[in-house]
Parts: structure tokens; sequence; C-alpha cells
């Protein structure tokens, strides 16, 4: 097997219709998108396609990070990539998805395809030997690999076989070392194999310190809940939706000759159309934005691991005098009157649409640049931890400024490295006192991909 690593400088017996053609690796690149790992991953296939055909044509202008996130995400060509690592992920994705490929034969195929780790180009590996079992093979399984920011490829040289080694003499004095002292090799790997087993219980011991330690201050956090006997209340905030009444729908259905239709359909009214406020009714508590959903499954299976049981109610659905009684999780801001109500009062606030204020600094603010359309990059959230006076219940809100802060705040205080990175900046007795954070999110590619605590206050 034979490593190409630039088909485009190659000679021209590897050019043609010979053994080393292109057309072998396009034939092999459709096998690899047509598999199970790449068959639905839209954009698995697309940036794969796209690195195999200009590595082919000797493109590697075109092989740099940010022309990829260009032209194969419709990123700007002047975007940040340290601020929007989108090609690097998409490319360690693509690494770990070719592995899984390759893992999966059961015959040698009959070209590899393989991305380096530190490059966006192709490499080719030829098989013209009869075909063996892959697992079996030398280099026959290709390890999944990590993020490697470097846009530029090394050259990697080409698999030769075994270089033929003069054999060595061995010295009179170790042969004779050894006729005397027989058990001297049994008694060295005696010692290596202690050393070994002595580097690794330290190894298991600092582990189990460091675990233990994040575990200690995460069980903190969150035993007010898991160790209440009663079940948690999982309050979920409604996004503010309309829908068109049955009068306005039906007659669009007749008007379009629409046989079979329900409410789940756009009617696209023209820019001067006029509706009534007849047309519309208010779907209260009905829907909610995926990223709330996404931050009660978080929560949910947190405190079930802790064996705790839950309710999950809407704010319509539950009174006052119900949250003073049992432990609460809030999830959601603005679009949950339950968050609003109960932590307005509180050092750090939501205010207009796009503010947190700082009720004890007036002069100390975080305002949000939304995206007219809805392409967000960043969101705010506030995370607020109540453990008031004995006698009453824990209230726990994640309330993010968008349903992306939402999720981040959950996924926060479901994180025990996080909180554990997060105690050692609060005071020892942290546990018993009230604490609010204020969470920066970055959002990339509709997920949070980065949060930062920017704001702490404990009383």
């Amino acid at each position: 097997m034979e490593t190409l690593i630039n088909p485009a400088s190659a000679s021209e017996d590897n050019q043609g219709t010979g053994s080393r053609s292109p057309e072998r690796v396009y034939q092999a690149l459709e096998l690899i998108l047509s598999s199970p790992p790449f068959r639905n991953t839209l954009q698995g296939q697309s940036l794969l396609r796209y690195i195999v055909k200009h590595t082919l044509a000797g493109e590697d202008n075109l092989l740099r990070e940010r022309v990829i996130g260009s032209e194969v995400f419709g990123r700007r060509p002047d975007y940040e990539t340290g601020d929007d690592p989108v090609v690097r992920i998409r490319v360690a994705e693509v690494r770990k998805r070719l592995a899984q490929y390759y893992q999966s034969l059961h015959e040698t195929p009959d070209v590899y395809i393989e991305i380096p780790s530190g490059c966006y180009r192709a490499t080719f590996r030829w098989n013209d030997t009869p075909h063996e079992a892959v697992h079996g093979a030398a280099g026959g399984f290709i390890p999944p690999v990590g993020i490697n920011p470097e846009p530029a490829c090394t050259s990697l040289p080409a698999l030769d076989p075994e270089p033929h080694q003069n054999p060595e003499v061995p010295q009179k004095t170790t042969v004779s070392a050894t006729l005397r002292d027989p058990s001297a090799k049994k008694r060295s790997w005696k010692i290596w194999i202690s050393a070994a087993v002595l580097l690794l219980l330290g190894g298991i011991a600092i582990w189990a310190h460091w675990n233990n330690a994040q575990t200690e201050g995460f069980k903190k956090f969150w035993a007010p809940w898991t160790n209440s006997p009663k079940p948690v209340i999982i309050v979920i905030g409604s996004n503010a939706v309309y829908r068109l009444s049955d009068s306005v729908t039906d007659q669009y259905a007749r008007d379009h000759q629409l046989e079979t239709h329900g409410q789940e359909f756009f009617v696209p009214f023209a820019p001067t159309a006029t509706l009534h406020g007849s047309d519309l009714h208010p779907a209260e508590n009905s829907f909610v934005a995926l990223g709330d959903v996404a931050s009660v499954s978080a929560l949910v299976a947190t405190i079930t691991r802790q064996k705790q049981t839950f309710q999950e109610r809407f704010p319509n659905d539950i009174s006052f005098a119900e949250l003073r009684n049992s432990p609460t999780l809030l999830v959601g801001g603005f679009n949950n009157p339950m968050t609003v109500e109960l932590t307005k009062g509180l050092r750090f606030v939501m205010r207009a649409r796009n503010e947190i204020d700082d009720d004890q600094d007036p002069h100390r603010r975080w305002l949000l640049h939304a995206s007219l359309d809805s392409h967000d990059t960043e969101d705010y959230a506030i995370v607020t931890r109540l453990i008031q006076s004995p006698g009453d219940v824990p209230l726990l809100s994640v309330a993010g400024m968008g349903q992306y802060g939402t999720l981040a705040a959950a996924d926060f205080v479901c994180n025990p490295a996080a909180i554990s990175d997060m105690v050692h900046h609060l005071p020892k007795d942290w546990a018993s006192r009230n604490l609010q954070l204020i969470l920066h999110v970055k959002v990339i590619d509709f997920k949070p991909a980065a949060t930062e605590v920017v704001a702490v206050h404990a009383w």
C-alpha cells in the first residue's frame, strides 16, 4: 500500500487511467458518502467532497480554514476563525466518521482517504495487494483525532517497507554477565512492572481526589433539591404565539384546493393583506422553545440521577402557594412570568428586551445585540439559586434573554466541572448562601458554543 500526498504533483502514471487514477479515488469517495457514518450528515458529505476535489486538483490555496468556512459553510470571506471554529469542528467530525467507516469494513478498501491531523488536505493510500481483513492490516485502522487549528499540512512520508538492519554482535561482557546471572533479566522486568503499577496507582489516586472534589461541590449545589422529601416542581416558560383562526385557514384551503389540512401550515399573506383581531387567537402555554425543552431535559436528568422525583408545570397551572411548599426549578426568562415575579427584587434583573442591570450599581449593565435575522451569535443568562430562611423551600432559576441563554445556563448548573470551578471563587460557606451569576454565551450554528461567568453575587 502506498501513500499519495498530493495527486497534482504525482507522476503521469498516477494521473491517467492506471492504478493510481483519480477515478479510483472518486469511486472510493462515493462508497464512503453512501455509508452509514456519512449517510445522514449533509455537511460532512459536502466538506469531504470539497476536500477531496481540491486535493486532487492540487488547489492548496482553497484548502485553508477561512476559505473552507466561506465556500462550504457560508461564512463571510473575512470571518474570524478564532471566534467561529466551525471548520475545525466539522473536519474533526469527518475524521471520526472516516474511522468509523473503515472500522466497519471486512475487507481492505481499494483506496484509503484520510485527512491527517493539523491539515485540511486529503491523503490517499492505495491498496494493490489481494484483499485482507481491515482490522488486521497494518494501517487499516484510522484513529479519530482532535481539532488542530493549523491550516497548513505537513507532508507525510510514503509507507516504505521496514528498513533492513544490520545484525549487531553482542558484546562479550553482556553475554558473560547474562550467563553469570540468569535471573537478571527477570528481576529487571519485575522492577519495571512494579514501577508501572505504582504510577498507575498514583494516577488513580490523583484522579479520584480530583473527581471527589468536583462531585462534592456539585452535590452541595444541588442538595437542597435532590435531598428534599417532596417532588421538585419544574416550571417551564412558554413563548408568545398567535394562531390564525379556523375561518382564515379554511378559506385559504378552499381557495387553493387543499384536500387535507390542519393548522400546521403557513398562509403566505401578501404584503398588503389585512388581518382583524378576530383572525388571531393567542395560544397561551402551548409552545415551548427548543432551547427550553433541552434545558428541562438536562435538569430532569440531573435530579433523577439522584433518585429525586419531579413534576413539570406551566405557569398558568401552578400557584405561588404551591411554590412555597416544594423545591422549584424555573426555566426561562422573559417567557416565564414566575421567573420575572420571583426574581424582580434581586440584584441582577432583566430589563427591557435586551438588557441586564445591576441594581446595586446603576452604571453597570449588560446589553445584548441581537441579530435581526434570528441568527444570534450571543446571549446572556442569569442563574439564581435561592436558599432562603429556615423552613422555606429552595428555588433555582435558569433564565436566558433568549432560548440559547437558557440552555447554556441549564448546561452550566448540570456540569460538575463548571460548578467546581465556580465554587473556588466563592466564600467557604457558599452552599448556605443565595447566589446569582450572569453568564455570557457565544452562539454558533444555533447552539451555545462557549459560556463565561461575567458576574457573581453571593449573600
